[in-house]
């Protein structure tokens, strides 16, 4: 008898062993089944937004004009057409076509760009577009967590509407306010980015990152050339604010004053901190508010108008940054500073960070490119002045090269005549080339030392037309 319970008891639990299988098995599946239908509903509300661009760029770092055309990505973000996308894709764009999600073709225009935080936006032309047009949503940036779900949309390596899945790595990477574009401007000063394993190639920049609950939480902006499943994205509260004044202005507006910092992570003692708090000022630009108000390097500032700020490490600088830059232009700031273990207050008036890189000019009759000189490039290139052009290229195959004249020079004088500005500049540059001057003789400043460089009349190329056009995926910084 009791062998028989035995028997029955073991066929019991067997039998309950293989229901529970089947149950886990079941709820495996229900949760699979689940992820499945999230993907399927976030991909639905964003996909159809998503737009494959291909812009006509000017590119004169060989020395004379060379169109580009680049593919990127954007998402349409308002019912009006506008799409917003990477500064590195659509910034410099002379010429933008796009094809939206039902593969129909329409021209955009350029509103503004923001190479500071590498944000564009572009409006379709929608007048003769029969479709109906789709908006993505925003979702807040601030509330993902390491390890989320997301998704990255977009045209890699050309390839027009495709998704990848993954997580979020981490939230606040950093990188140095050194990086630049590759059109030279510095970017990634005022925000952090989001890194994600969802593949993210050359194509995706300016894609939109979605969360499963389909609102986009990041704009796909770079790639680690070297690594697997690295790839960085702008916050969605960065891009929701930048292109909204895009929009609204054309440009971004940001108060400067003219300091640099530094994470003050074990450097507390050293520089006097009483607190163990504050952001370390590493140098001060000449000239600049923050110079005029004699602060200087090794001053720790402990607060903006009243509001406390901190950077003991890398990652907090972009918010000390931004917090300066987020008041009005000409707004006056009191700032709190410790300097060797004293405190004092002083008063900054701020101005426009203003234009970071000039305007270019190529000379094909001299086998070179110039650049107008603007305040920000004789801070970043470390020039003694604003006077005169930079020189952005030079053909190699060129007498200009032959003659001496090198990228990275600055024009100062042309034969005896002074070089203020491009204006000035390109007049003394239509009078040679119109009078055919044979030889001309070019002052300019090389690492702090005078050099002169001779240049001729070239034999004049053909005007670049459409079969010029380079083609390439995009020109993202990797």
């Amino acid at each position: 008898m009791a062998l028989r319970v035995i028997r029955y008891s073991g066929a019991v639990a067997a039998a309950s062993a293989m229901v529970a299988v089947l149950a886990v098995a079941g709820v495996r599946g229900a949760h699979a089944d689940d992820l499945q239908q999230r993907l399927y509903k976030a991909r639905d509300a964003v996909l159809p937004a998503l737009v494959h661009i291909q812009p006509v760029i000017s590119d004169y770092r060989t020395g004379k004009l060379q169109k580009q055309s680049i593919v990127g990505s954007g998402v349409i973000i308002h019912k009006d057409g506008y799409v917003v996308t990477n500064y590195h894709v659509a910034g410099k764009a002379q010429h933008i076509l796009c094809t939206l999600y039902d593969k129909e073709q329409v021209d955009a225009t350029l509103i503004g760009g923001d190479p500071s935080t590498d944000l564009a936006v572009i409006k379709l032309d929608l007048s003769e577009y029969s479709g109906k047009l789709h908006v993505a949503k925003f979702g807040p940036s601030d509330s993902l967590q390491v390890g989320q779900q997301v998704i990255a949309m977009g045209s890699p390596l050309a390839l027009a509407r495709s998704i990848t899945f993954g997580v979020i790595s981490t939230l606040d990477r950093y990188f140095t306010d050194d990086t630049r574009l590759p059109s030279g401007e510095r970017t990634g000063q005022y925000n952090l980015w989001l890194q994600t394993d969802a593949a993210i190639n050359p194509g995706n920049s300016g894609g939109p990152l979605v969360d499963l609950s389909g609102r986009v939480v990041g704009i796909n902006s770079r790639a680690s050339t070297f690594a697997n499943n690295i790839g960085f994205s702008i916050p969605s509260n960065i891009v929701r604010s930048v292109s909204a004044e895009l929009i609204a202005h054309g440009k971004v507006s940001r108060s400067w004053i003219g300091v640099h910092f530094q994470p003050l992570q074990n450097l507390e003692n050293w520089f006097g901190s009483k607190d163990r708090s504050g952001v370390l000022i590493a140098s001060v630009d000449t000239d600049a508010p923050a110079q005029l108000a004699h602060l200087s390097a090794g001053d720790i500032i402990e607060s903006i108008n009243g509001v406390p700020v901190s950077a003991k490490f890398n990652e907090e600088l972009p918010n000390v940054y931004r917090a300066i830059a987020e008041y009005p232009v000409g707004s006056e700031l009191e700032l709190v500073v410790q300097r060797d273990g004293e405190t004092f207050t002083t008063i900054v008036r701020t101005r426009e960070l203003g234009v970071l890189q000039g305007e270019d000019l190529e000379c094909p009759a001299w086998g070179f490119a110039v650049k107008e000189i603007t305040r920000q490039m004789v801070l970043d290139y470390q020039l003694t002045s604003d006077s005169g052009v930079y020189v952005t290229g030079v053909k190699r195959s060129g007498a200009a090269f032959s003659g001496g004249l090198r990228r990275g020079d600055v024009i100062i004088k042309v034969d005896d005549t002074a070089v203020r500005d491009l204006a000035g500049f390109k007049t003394l540059y239509d009078e040679r080339t119109a009078s055919k001057q044979e030889l001309t003789m070019l002052s300019v400043r090389r690492g702090g030392a005078l050099r002169f460089a001779i240049v001729k009349p070239e034999k004049p190329e053909k005007e670049s037309d459409s079969s010029d056009v380079v083609d390439s995926t995009d020109n993202s910084p990797q």
